[in-house]
């Protein structure tokens, strides 16, 4: 007997199939449209507020193989979520063939190791930007990726999360054919509900000692707010036909960064002051010892608080660059956008709020 459409098990086999057909169906509409790969996160769920104020006649499709899960994301008219799996090679396709732009928030933290990057980080950060370029044809294409990638030099990158970000980056600015790309280069993001300051706040409320591995990496972290606005502006240009700014080149990559450039010492301390109006003692653990404690974290269950690669990629800064371009690319940084950076004070007062 076939379970029940209605029952725990007959729900997750229709999950399971999300057929082509069903996913056709949900981008039957005449407004153009654009694909959200990743939007279901904390950046997504931003960029789909931005995006609604900026392009108020784009429809989004949101995939998710958990789309029963993020359901509050539909009460944004201009929304549509489906049920489907971006990694699936069919599924992508029957996306992308209903689609006029495609955006990719994909991204993850963490991965088994390997060389020269783990495989949980070769499907999320360079296959699935590979297949993205193989269907979109001549469709924009929209990445975001990180600050401190060295797609010129993808190898020399110290940690597997870089280098395959990196080597994203290296194929979609070597894409052949006309479609227009554009990479964004965020450094560490903050905002509302992040779970990055958010993190640190927590942390300090029961522990008046921190033992901290990379105390000393710099970072120039940026306002979600920003950032998505900068997304949003490039979307609304790539969908009248021309690129931002109405720049001449095909490609383009913007560096989204803050007015700060703070060490993660003080990151921590300033989380710790807002939230609970004291900081705790921070020890800077030599490297040997910050290697041992990732190590340990790694071997508690779920997601570690801090990994070896984690620590790899904070060898170097996550800071603006100062270059002009990347692979023949230009670089912009948020203020042609217009956009005058928000620091990191400007959360003070929603951190003192309980989560």
């Amino acid at each position: 007997m076939q379970p029940s459409p209605n029952s725990p098990e007959g729900g997750a086999q229709q999950r399971r199939r999300a057929p082509a057909s069903a996913v056709r169906g949900a981008l039957q509409s005449d407004r153009p449209k654009a694909l959200l790969i990743g939007g279901t996160g904390f950046i997504g769920r931003h960029l789909v507020a931005s995006l609604a104020t900026v392009v108020p006649h784009l429809h989004l499709v949101l995939p998710s193989r958990r789309a029963w899960r993020h359901t509050g994301l539909t009460t944004c008219p201009t929304v549509q979520l489906v049920q489907a799996d971006a990694h699936d090679d069919h599924q992508l396709a029957t996306l992308v063939a209903g689609s006029d732009l495609i955006i990719n928030l994909a991204g993850i933290l963490h991965s088994d190791r390997g060389e020269p990057w783990g495989e949980a980080f070769n499907r999320v950060h360079v296959q699935l930007p590979a297949r993205l370029i193989r269907v979109a044809q001549e469709r924009p294409l929209v990445h975001v990726s990180a600050l401190a990638c060295r797609p010129e030099a993808v190898n020399s990158a110290p940690s597997m999360y870089l280098r395959s970000k990196s080597e994203a980056e290296r194929l979609l600015l070597t894409r052949e054919g006309n479609g227009r790309v554009l990479i964004v280069r965020p450094s560490v993001v903050f905002g509302p509900d992040d779970n990055f300051l958010r993190l640190f706040a927590r942390l300090s409320a029961f522990a008046p000692i921190v033992p901290l591995a990379g105390a000393a990496a710099r970072f120039s972290p940026v306002h979600v707010y920003d950032l998505v606005s900068a997304i949003a502006r490039a979307v609304a240009a790539l969908l009248s036909g021309g690129m931002p700014l109405g720049l001449p080149d095909r490609s383009l990559v913007i560096e989204a960064f803050g007015p700060q450039i703070v060490r993660l010492d003080a990151l921590l301390r300033f989380a710790a002051t807002a939230a609970h109006g004291r900081s705790p003692w921070i020890i800077p653990l030599p490297a040997g010892l910050a290697r041992l404690q990732a190590m340990v974290f790694e071997a508690l269950p779920g997601p570690p608080l801090m990994s070896r690669d984690n620590l790899d990629s904070m060898a170097v800064d996550s800071v603006p660059s100062g270059a002009t371009e990347v692979l023949g690319a230009p670089l912009l940084e948020l203020g042609a956008f217009g956009i005058v950076p928000m620091g990191i004070s400007s959360v003070a007062a929603d951190l003192r709020r309980p989560r």
